[in-house]
């Protein structure tokens, strides 16, 4: 193996500047990037020309002159058609997936009503999806694929998972023999994460170098950036807070078997003498304002205020970003879980936001990002990714 020189680690930078830049800029000239990231208008001609013959730039020809005249430029793009990302979300009951250009744009996406609990059905449901992909108008088709699903993942392995049965099968060499692509599993608070700090539009504040995203769906985990980049802890179990131990009546439980949305449901469908209750069955219960469930809406209101305020002591985010299908659909109980919250830390400079997309969409757009990065060698680059 070669040894790499100073010079050609400098070039690989630089190169990685350049492409960062032009994700970035939209429209772009050779010399505003150069002006840009303080290179050589050489230095980047010469980049630029090597990206073209990549097939990552798009020439879009000549531009206006500026106010003080001179040369008209030649205008170029990053081409987002370079190629397509597909990600997947392994929900308990569903499977849902994004087809989407490489800055993030959707092309397709479908959720799909899951056959079986165990994870070759996943694997045979995902086969079906990537078989019936097609060139998107694209130069080079798929070119990565990334996985959600609500369990640790170390090593690009699932470690457990609480809804599907693994039955010692890996899913990610059943993948890799179909498609000889880059396969990434993550997940999914961390995918929300991720989805946050990249797609997140800031309206001209500067991006977030701290944040958590704490999702409460059928467990409780939270997603951390620090300095911009996902902590992931020791074998990825970092943000496994549902399994976080509380007393309460002189029992020990774990915070996820009382305060996860799953459990609230569960809690609420033995009042009403029902096998499950679904989301929309909850939140009509809400409406109706039936007095048991107010109650138990109050609880859950009060921890989730808690949990909140007890990791921004432990990390002092800039901000805590909520994501709960059933508590989306009432803008007034969110409200409720900040005052809460500020109620317990009337001084604290934490924002408390909720998340800015669908809920659905987080995870995968948080895997789109993740792959295309790992497809364009960007990982710690600053990219602005679009819906």
């Amino acid at each position: 193996m070669t040894k790499k020189t100073d010079q050609d680690v400098m070039r690989e930078n630089n190169k990685k500047l350049v492409l960062k830049t032009l994700f970035n800029a939209g429209q772009t000239s050779r010399s505003s990037i150069a002006s840009a990231i303080h290179l050589q208008k050489s230095t980047v001609s010469s980049i630029v020309r090597e990206l073209h013959e990549e097939g990552l730039i798009e020439e879009l020809g000549i531009g206006e002159s500026s106010h003080t005249g001179g040369r008209r430029p030649n205008l170029i793009q990053f081409n987002y058609r370079y190629g397509y990302v597909l990600a997947f979300d392994m929900g308990a009951r569903h499977l849902r997936y994004s087809v989407n250009y490489l800055n993030g744009e959707v092309i397709q996406k479908e959720s799909l009503l899951l056959t079986g609990r165990n994870i070759k059905d996943v694997f045979q449901m995902m086969r079906e999806v990537i078989s019936g992909l097609k060139a998107f108008d694209t130069m080079k088709g798929l070119l990565g694929i990334a996985v959600s699903t609500h369990a640790p993942v170390h090593k690009n392995e699932i470690r457990y998972s609480p809804f599907l049965e693994l039955d010692s099968f890996s899913l990610l060499t059943a993948l890799e023999e179909i498609v000889d692509v880059p396969i990434e599993f993550e997940n999914e608070a961390n995918l929300t994460a991720i989805s946050i700090r990249d797609f997140w539009y800031y309206s001209g504040e500067e991006p977030l170098q701290n944040l958590l995203a704490l999702n409460i769906h059928n467990g409780i985990g939270v997603g951390t950036i620090i300095n911009e980049q996902l902590y992931y802890g020791v074998q990825g179990l970092a943000g496994e807070i549902g399994r976080s131990v509380i007393c309460k009546d002189k029992q020990v439980y774990r915070l996820e078997e009382l305060y996860s949305e799953k459990a609230i449901m569960e809690k609420i469908a033995k009042h009403e003498n029902k096998p499950e209750l679904t989301v929309d069955e909850f939140a009509a219960l809400i409406k109706k304002k039936d007095v048991f469930v107010l109650e138990v809406v109050d609880e859950w209101i009060t921890a989730i205020a808690q949990i909140t305020y007890n990791l921004v002591q432990y990390s002092a985010p800039e901000a805590v970003f909520l994501s709960s299908r059933s508590l989306s659909q009432f803008p007034d109980l969110l409200d409720r879980i900040s005052e809460e919250y500020q109620a317990l830390d009337p001084l604290g400079e934490t924002r408390i936001e909720f998340t800015p997309h669908d809920i659905y969409d987080s995870s995968l757009l948080g895997g789109v990002a993740l792959i295309s990065r790992q497809v364009l060698g960007l990982e710690s680059q600053d990219l602005i990714f679009k819906k």
